[in-house]
């Protein structure tokens, strides 16, 4: 087994998220998380942009990311910049803030 490269402690996470890259959204789970990485689960066999934003459905927080590994569904990502969604946020965000805010809006699933 490769020893493990990351430069930070990750936390298990499983919280919903978005890839974003131009006109392209993506769903995915985010499994893992550290202020400088992360683990993700693509829901569709697609091959991510090799840089996009990671958008925490949950947290309110959207990163620029850079794709470090794939295999499968499976996808490391290096954290680049990290964005706070919940109050004001530069223009590169605006289709990030507006899928949080949709998602926040919408009623619980049954």
């Amino acid at each position: 087994m490769d020893p493990d490269r990351r430069s930070g402690a990750r936390l298990p996470t499983n919280r919903s998220g978005k890839i974003l890259c131009g006109a392209f959204a993506w769903d995915c789970v985010i499994r893992d998380l550290s202020s400088q990485g992360a683990k993700v689960q693509m829901l569709a066999s697609a091959a991510p942009p090799t840089q996009a934003q990671l958008v925490d459905l949950v947290a309110g927080q959207a990163h620029d990311v850079m794709v470090a590994w794939q295999k499968e569904r499976e996808v490391g990502m290096r954290i680049v910049r990290t964005y706070d969604l919940r109050g004001l946020s530069p223009a590169a965000v605006g289709a990030a803030k507006r899928i949080w805010q949709a998602f926040r809006a919408a009623p619980p699933a049954p």
